[in-house]
């Protein structure tokens, strides 16, 4: 069943739907599996490398964090192998959102054009037919930037050597004119790549064309519409500080309103079990506590009591409700992020090329070419 096209402005009132776009069970849920698999895999992945290299250090990272991830970019003194594994991890959840945004963005997209019941699995197999132009546009954007890189390394480097270090020191400062220029030119593609992280899912989602074209129209898009995607990009954040809040509230209100029963009924129950809870989640409920109460210590500050069967089950449950309420929110930011990033891909395209890809190709030659500032 198709109904009729969404009526798009291309312009700032487009992005302020967000929201009803963005508060989707569909795409809510895409992101949340996503979340909670990449979080999965990066946890595992973590801990093995801790327990291979060196267990006692495994022993020690679960007593600070527990369940909660360890970032690399954080000073935690680890190995270089776990520091490494790390990094990987942070990849495979930046692999992990681009392509649950494309799935997100497909659905948008479809959605814009009429296809209200447009399905997951109707995007699934959209997504594995466009995997490798996703991930290969990032790739090749970032190939970019590290060969660029090479050219200033590659001259600090010559400078190292006793005997050419004055002959290159000397020539590179009469090239410091071209070397400005270069300079701009590396942070023109970095932004280039910045933004390519949010709308190459929403291109990839949109169109059929390979990764060396939807890079040719990120740079396109960024040389001819810089504020505008600027001012729009500003919007959207501006729209998720507002209504991620509100998403997070109702959900922690959700939560604690599960909570009342036994909290009333069994309150030292509930107290041992979230001792450890917040024990398995690095000390984070007794964090965010003290954010909203004065004093937490006859809560947390007591030793942890012996564990019943039924108290285990009860920390197990909580501990995995948390986290999926964790996921829950971030899904839903993620769910803004790339039904923004696919309307202001949409805006821009108007833009650039004059052309409305959300209708069909027959009824795109009467449609104006947007050049000048109108409708902004």
């Amino acid at each position: 069943m198709t109904s009729s096209m969404e009526q798009i402005h291309f312009n700032y009132k487009d992005i302020i739907r967000v929201y009803r776009y963005g508060f989707s069970g569909r795409r809510i849920g895409i992101h949340f599996t996503g979340i909670i698999l990449a979080y999965l895999i990066y946890q595992i992945i973590v801990y093995l490398s801790l327990i291979i290299v060196d267990g006692s250090k495994a022993q020690d990272v679960w007593t600070s964090h527990g369940l909660l991830p360890m970032l690399p970019f954080v000073d935690n003194d680890l190995d270089v192998v776990s520091s490494i594994v790390m990094w990987f991890g942070i990849v495979i959840f930046g692999i992990v959102f681009l392509l649950c945004s494309t799935l997100s963005s497909k659905i948008t997209f479809e959605q814009l054009r009429g296809e209200s019941l447009y399905t997951i699995g109707n995007a699934l197999g959209v997504l594995r037919r466009r995997w490798k132009t996703v991930i290969g546009s990032f790739l090749w954007l970032f190939l970019l930037i590290l060969c660029l890189l090479l050219i200033p390394i590659c001259v600090g480097l010559l400078a190292k050597i006793p005997f050419l270090k004055g002959t290159i020191l000397t020539i590179s400062s009469i090239f410091t004119p071209i070397g400005f220029l270069f300079g701009i030119l590396l942070l023109f593609i970095f932004l280039v790549c910045l933004a390519g992280l949010f709308l190459i899912p929403a291109m990839a989602a949109t169109t059929e064309v390979d990764a060396f074209e939807i890079i040719y129209q990120l740079f396109s898009i960024m040389w001819n519409q810089p504020w505008r995607l600027m001012s729009y990009g500003l919007l959207l954040s501006a729209l998720k500080l507002f209504h991620v809040p509100i998403w997070a509230l109702f959900c922690i209100g959700g939560f604690l309103i599960a909570l009342l029963p036994t909290y009333y009924l069994h309150p030292s129950f509930l107290q041992d079990a979230l001792l450890y809870v917040n024990k398995w989640l690095g000390g984070i409920i007794q964090k965010i506590s003290g954010i909203f109460l004065s004093d937490d210590g006859a809560l947390f500050n007591t030793e942890l009591p012996d564990m019943s069967f039924s108290t285990t089950i009860c920390a197990i449950f909580l501990a995995f409700m948390l986290i999926s309420l964790f996921g829950g929110i971030l899904g839903y930011l993620f769910s803004l992020v790339s039904v923004g990033t696919t309307l202001i891909y949409v805006i821009l395209r108007k833009y650039v090329d004059g052309e409305n890809i959300i209708q069909p190709i027959a009824a795109l030659e009467q449609q104006p070419i947007l050049t000048g500032d109108e409708g902004y």
